[in-house]
This record gives C-alpha cells, sequence and structure tokens, in this order.
C-alpha cells in the first residue's frame, strides 16, 4: 500500500485522500500541534532561517540548540545533554566516542535496530544477552572491576510491551563499565511526570547514558544523549557524527524546548497516554494475544504474512481507522496500533470495537 500524508492533526491522518481517525506514528503527547510548540518555531524560524546551514562545530550552533540542551538535562535530572540530528545518530556518537575502549559489549536481543547498528562501531566482540535476561547478563559479566565494558538496552520495548530491568543491570555492571539506555519510549511515558526510563527506575548513576528521539513524546525531531558531564564532553569532542553533522533547524529546536516545557507544565498528558495505554492489555486478551507485562502506548498486532497485513490495513481504512501495516527491522511484521493522550473515550472505545469485528489472529 503505497500511503502519502497530506494533513494531521493529533489524532487524524490525511492518508492518500482519506481522512482517518489514526492510531499511528508516535506524536504520543499531541505535541506537534501544539499551538505554542507552533508559535515558537515559528518566531525561530522568522529569525533564524530554515536551517542550520553548518555543522555547530563550525558556525551552526544556535542558541536554540544550547537552550534545549540545558533544559533536556534539567528535565531528566541528568548534568548535561547533546542534541543530535536522530536518535539513531543519538546511538552511533556514544559508540564513536567510547567503542575504542570499550572491552566488551552487551545488546539486548530486543533492542531497536539502532542500538545493534551502533554496536558495531565498537572496537569489539558484541555478545548477545538475552531480551531482559538477567541470569545470562550475569554470567557475561566480568568481575574486573576495572573492566571497561558497555550494556546497551532500550528502556522499554514499544513491540513487546515491556520495561528493561535497568536497575538490576546497572547492579551487575563493573566499576567502569557503561549502561546506554534508548529511551525514545520512555520519554514522556515512564518516570515521575514523564521524565523516563531513568526516573522510573529510581536511577542515578554517572555509569548511565540516556540516549533517545523527540520525536516521539516532544512531537518534534531530532535525537539526543544525556548523562554526566564528563561523559557528553567527550562525545561532544570525538563523535564525527556529531561535529560532521548539520544539526536540526534552530525552529526544531525551539519547538522542542516549548513541547519539553508543556510536558513538564502538563503531567496529566501523561496520566492521560498511561491510561490509554492500559487499556490496550484487556484488547490484547480479547483478540487472544499476550498483553506482556502490559505497558506501554503501542499494541503489535501479529499478522503471517505481508499480503495479509496490506489487506487488514487497508479494510481498516474502510472502517475510518489509520493502523499501518509495519515490517520493520528485520523481524516479523505487524499491524502497528500506538494510542496517543489525545484521543477520547469514544475514539478508544471505536478502535476496540473495529479491531475485534476486523483482527483475527
Amino acid at each position: 500500500m503505497s500511503r502519502r500524508i497530506d494533513a494531521s492533526t493529533p489524532t487524524t491522518l490525511r492518508v492518500n485522500g482519506q481522512d482517518l481517525l489514526s492510531f499511528a506514528g508516535t506524536n504520543l503527547l499531541g505535541l506537534a500541534h501544539h499551538p505554542k510548540v507552533l508559535a515558537a518555531a515559528q518566531e525561530s524560524l522568522a529569525r533564524c532561517g530554515l536551517s542550520a546551514a553548518a555543522s555547530r562545530s563550525t558556525s551552526g550552533n544556535f542558541a536554540e540548540h544550547e537552550n534545549l540542551e540545558e533544559a533536556l538535562a534539567e528535565f531528566l535530572g541528568l548534568e548535561a545533554a547533546l542534541i543530535l540530528p536522530s536518535g539513531w545518530l543519538a546511538n552511533e556518537a556514544v559508540m564513536e566516542a567510547y567503542g575504542d575502549e570499550l572491552e566488551t559489549v552487551l545488546v539486548d536481543s530486543d533492542s531497536h535496530a539502532s542500538i545493534w547498528t551502533a554496536s558495531t562501531l565498537a572496537n569489539t566482540q558484541v555478545i548477545d544477552c538475552g531480551a531482559g535476561d538477567l541470569t545470562r547478563a550475569h554470567a557475561l559479566m566480568d568481575r574486573n572491576e576495572d573492566k571497561h565494558m558497555a550494556l546497551m538496552t532500550d528502556g522499554m520495548f514499544p513491540m513487546r510491551r515491556r520495561i528493561a530491568p535497568l536497575a538490576d543491570f546497572l547492579r551487575l555492571l563493573p566499576r567502569k563499565g557503561m549502561l546506554i539506555v534508548d529511551d525514545s519510549y520512555g520519554l514522556g511515558f515512564l518516570g515521575k511526570g514523564g521524565r523516563g526510563s531513568l526516573s522510573g527506575a529510581g536511577i542515578s548513576d554517572p555509569r548511565a547514558v540516556l540516549t533517545g528521539s523527540m520525536a516521539k513524546a516532544l512531537g518534534a525531531g531530532g535525537g539526543f544523549i544525556a548523562s554526566s558531564t564528563g561523559t557528553i564532553e567527550r562525545i561532544r569532542r570525538r563523535a564525527e557524527v556529531f561535529m560532521g553533522t548539520t544539526p536540526i533547524s534552530p525552529a526544531v529546536a525551539a519547538g522542542a524546548r516549548a513541547a519539553l516545557q508543556i510536558l513538564e507544565a502538563e503531567p496529566e498528558r501523561v496520566r492521560r497516554l498511561r491510561a490509554h495505554a492500559a487499556r490496550l492489555s484487556p484488547l490484547a486478551e480479547r483478540l487472544g494475544l499476550d498483553p506482556g507485562d502490559g505497558r506501554g502506548p503501542v499494541l503489535p498486532l501479529p499478522v503471517e504474512e505481508a499480503k495479509e497485513g496490506r489487506r487488514l490495513e487497508k479494510q481498516l481504512a474502510a472502517e475510518g481507522l489509520y493502523i499501518p501495516w509495519i515490517e520493520y527491522g528485520g523481524g516479523s511484521g505487524a499491524l502497528r496500533v500506538a494510542v496517543s493522550s489525545e484521543h477520547t473515550g469514544k475514539e478508544l472505545e471505536r478502535l476496540e470495537a473495529v479491531l475485534l469485528r476486523v483482527y483475527e489472529p
């Protein structure tokens, strides 16, 4: 199915000329359309232009970039932050800065493709440590406290509907170990006021490095890294993917900062998203699916063949819903249902009724 999106609201998309109630994408808190976010982006656009027009290490470092980094670090409760053109590149930047000294890299098997790609930049062996398997992770850890090693994982796995055991991972790591957490889906959902996976796990440890995308909870674009000041400065100095790329537009950075301010001022958005996500577990059970641990705003509906997945996508569109068939990262395909804080109760009831009628696992 060829998809072309011509317009959007927090809960609808115009796809191939048809207006559909959307349960797709990652604008999880509706902030991509918030008037204050758009106003901040428009003001910066008029003042700074569309592009930074250079890397930040030359003449492309705008006040908007630095202001966003300061706001991110403060919100996350970490010392410093660095923004990059995408969440994918954020993971690569960490490994560019540290990969040459790491002696072992462990990766949770369910991790996002960007983590697996980034892990190949390490000058050492990369080991699959299973899906949140603490026994296997413990067996693979070196008890030498001076061992330079990293454990890489998502904070929350949206398609698996589980949360990584971050506090347990940190307890296993040696003194010089690193815990690299992609928090693309944890930010805005987990932790106090949506402050993410580290907050949710009660972690405050300089060995933790948080990465992620600003396209999910913040409804913006680009990626970020947050950690200790020393870690961020090393990445700033050593990661070519930071030094040699044009950053996100100052307008996007201004919009992302405004979104972060709204997230902090309106914690009810996070509460609504959690409440809507909680409805997915009983729905999964009624559909005969494993609900996982019941966490997260995404519910994958497995489909055996791509042809059937595309047929179901068209059938759901005929019912007025947009739920895309996703075949991504080399795994099995699924219809990907994503709820947002901005969906109404009636819209969620409509989702449930249509899926129970149409989807047969």
